[in-house]
């Protein structure tokens, strides 16, 4: 009987490449503090033969395209050092962000990742499952956002790259997570979610940059690539006299208001998201603890110089 394979003895490893979708090495300060892995180790298109013949059964299917995909999440937090980059930077990269540094002894180091449309980089992906390795070339993702009380807050990265088969390596890789804080709880302490100028009492914020990642495969091509963004989230809090604010009448009038979350209490590991211009969706109604709880929903709307809808400072 073969040994088993844990799942749990697993290591994800990941660098942007110089060219995108020529596998680029790693070391272990390449190495990703990650968890809620799923990995699909092959996928791609099948095409049916369709070959008919003089009694019924199924014809034979043809693979015509292979590529791989793997999503996981990541602590949202900021860094040890004002002015250092964080580990999950070449994750934001490869999802349409770039990431623009501002190290000490400037007055407020901190590190921007801020959306793109032209240039947008790549990843080379190393997953070890108990030592069989799962490489992926070329990959592009989609990043969201989840940051909900009570809770630990996360990004969840999906990405797209390309097929290579996978090998037996006799060993685990080395890993460094240094550049990776522990997360805080999301809480009064530690979270402050503002929209239209207002502070809320939230139970629940999504965010989705809604990088919109196709695998393309033509004669010449076989790579992911980011075709668009929509990016969108939502918030849950405690609904608010109209006085106060006026949600339904905000919705009402597609209204485009700043909103900011800022997780994190001191010079180090806090982390803002904002959006100059979240247009207001239209709300609806929850209960929670028997307290009235409205949702809105929102869309990051850019400005005319674009690549400007939202923004992320560590």
């Amino acid at each position: 009987m073969s040994a088993p394979k844990f799942f749990r003895k697993m290591a994800i490893l990941a660098v942007v490449e110089a060219t995108v979708g020529l596998l680029a090495a790693v070391t272990s300060a390449n190495a990703i503090e990650v968890s809620d892995v799923t990995l699909t180790p092959i996928e791609g298109d099948e095409a049916d033969q369709g070959v008919i013949r003089p009694y019924f059964g199924a014809s034979e299917t043809i693979l015509v395209t292979e590529y791989r995909k793997v999503a996981f999440s990541v602590g949202f937090a900021g860094v040890g050092v004002a002015g250092t980059l964080p580990g999950y930077t070449p994750l934001l990269r490869a999802c349409g962000a770039s990431a623009t540094n501002t190290p000490a002894p400037d007055p407020d180091p901190h590190t921007l990742f801020a959306p793109v449309t032209d240039g947008i980089e790549s990843l080379s992906i190393y997953a070890t499952i108990d030592k069989r390795l799962y490489k992926m070339a070329g990959a592009r993702g989609n990043c969201k956002i989840v940051c909900d009380a009570k809770g630990i807050p996360k990004y969840q990265f999906e990405f797209t790259g390309s097929f290579i088969p996978v090998e037996d390596v006799g060993a685990m890789p080395a890993v460094n997570y240094a550049a990776f804080q522990k997360p805080i709880g999301v809480n009064k302490l530690n979270t402050t979610v503002a929209l239209a100028g207002i502070t809320l009492a939230c139970s629940s914020f999504q965010f989705d940059v809604g990088a919109q990642v196709v695998k393309q495969d033509l004669t010449d091509v076989d790579g992911a690539e980011i075709t668009g963004r929509v990016s969108t989230g939502s918030i849950t809090f405690r609904d608010t006299d109209v006085a106060t604010k006026d949600w339904i009448g905000l919705a009402r009038t597609s209204a485009k208001v700043p909103l900011l979350l800022k997780h994190g209490q001191a010079a180090t590991n806090t982390i803002t998201l904002g959006v100059p211009r979240a247009q207001i969706g239209k709300p609806s109604f929850s209960e929670q603890d028997g307290i009235h709880m409205i949702t809105v929903p929102f869309r990051c709307i850019p400005s005319d110089a674009g690549n400007d809808e939202w923004s992320i400072k560590v």
